[in-house]
């Protein structure tokens, strides 16, 4: 059976930035940095347990690129995907 991913989505809105999963919002942050770094420390922790986590991050008029992914071995081939499109 596969786990589901925890997706954390770093996003501009408002003038702010924040953290989106599964529709739950956390901030703001007033930079993407900072927003950015508070999700990957979140994704770290949920995947301490062996859950797996993504952080991507949604800047505006840009596509949503990933900044953090845990080391899932069957994820990497996902990330390649990704990338390629």
């Amino acid at each position: 059976m596969t786990t589901p991913t925890a997706l954390f989505i770093v996003i501009f809105s408002n003038k702010k930035w924040w953290i989106d999963l599964n529709g739950k919002s956390r901030g703001p942050f007033l930079t993407r940095d900072s927003a950015e770094q508070d999700a990957i420390s979140l994704a770290k922790g949920f995947a301490k347990d062996g859950r797996r986590s993504e952080v991507q991050v949604a800047e505006p008029g840009k596509k949503n690129h990933i900044v953090y992914q845990s080391a899932g071995q069957n994820m990497l081939g996902r990330t390649v995907a990704l990338r390629n499109h």
